[in-house]
């Protein structure tokens, strides 16, 4: 009756569980002359009621035009013009006001002739420097950290790694598992963004939930089964889905053109040292339940077995409704 009603609450509260929501704002500056500079600020329609950001701009600057206000594929879209008189932009720094730590920040791009610069402007670097002698390492750190939050807040893709460990007897086991699990999403995740297979994203979603589920049912069945004998196996063809749920985010991340190796590279690096952070902090936390506090390891995987179960099966029915 408990499990009931709280599947319930789930449903009619709507809890916001879901993961792959990045909040990310974009800004494409074009100079094609410093009379005549462009400006293109995205903000996703999903973050309508919160502030606006501001973008600041060198005091050489006349105040922006907006030339146009529309909405098209889920982004409000704005367009600017900007007088920099002779000066421009270049070795000049543009900022942006009114991000917060919990932002994942804006996407700054800069254009000019054959020069090109991209940076993730964040809390703690609200500003890009625009310089020739920039280089990709900061995009590259911005990209792993943007991957470490992702698998952290991507609640689906952690309950699938704890089931993981839930279900692995041993070490060796485990670390089949997970090195199965991280094999195919990286390839995944690379085939998505590079375009080469390109599978409807709210299906992908229902599935990865579907997983979910199908590894909590493993857990709550006291007999060897396919899956335990070979969960590497079935890790590696899961992982394959939750790949493609990564690489949806990636794209709506947005990558910058010339730098597109390096900030997938970065941000497949930045979801690895989250997925171990995790599999450390669970399997310490497990021990001390066990050892410490003499929990019977049978109740603590039946417990976690009914949450798993819980959550995937609101998760898959809520994303086969929105289909």
């Amino acid at each position: 009756m408990y499990i009931f009603r709280f599947f319930i609450s789930l449903v009619l509260f709507h809890v916001s569980l879901l993961a792959h929501q990045t909040g990310l704002s974009y800004i494409v500056i074009s100079e094609l002359e410093s009379k005549n500079i462009k400006v293109l600020y995205k903000k996703p329609l999903s973050d309508t009621r919160g502030e606006d950001i501001t973008i600041r701009y060198p005091k050489v600057c006349s105040q922006p035009k907006l030339l146009s206000d529309t909405i098209e594929n889920g982004f409000i879209l704005r367009d600017y013009q900007l007088d920099c008189k002779k000066e421009g932009l270049m070795q000049q720094r543009v900022w942006i006001d009114g991000l917060l730590s919990k932002d994942r920040g804006v996407l700054i791009s800069y254009e000019k002739d054959d020069f090109k610069m991209t940076a993730l402007l964040r809390a703690t670097t609200p500003f890009i420097h625009i310089t020739k002698e920039s280089s990709g390492l900061e995009l590259f750190k911005e990209y792993v950290l943007l991957g470490i939050e992702h698998i952290w807040s991507g609640y689906d893709h952690l309950l699938f790694v704890l089931s993981l460990i839930l279900l692995s007897p041993s070490f060796k086991k485990l670390l089949w598992s997970v090195t199965g699990f991280t094999l195919a999403h990286s390839i995944t995740l690379a085939f998505g963004i590079l375009g080469i297979i390109n599978v409807g994203i709210a299906y992908i979603e229902a599935m990865i939930a579907m997983s979910i589920l199908f590894l909590a049912r493993e857990l709550m069945v006291n007999r060897e089964t396919f899956t335990k004998r070979h969960l590497g196996v079935v890790a590696f063809i899961f992982g394959l889905l939750h790949g493609f749920g990564f690489s949806s985010v990636l794209r709506s991340i947005g990558l910058p053109q010339d730098e597109i190796p390096l900030s997938l590279l970065a941000f497949n690096i930045g979801i690895e040292l989250g997925q171990l952070l995790f599999i450390f902090a669970v399997t310490f936390i497990l021990y001390l339940l066990k050892r410490h506090i003499k929990l019977n390891e049978l109740k603590i995987r039946t417990v976690l077995a009914y949450v798993v179960g819980i959550l995937s099966s609101y998760w898959f029915i809520e994303r086969v409704i929105a289909f």
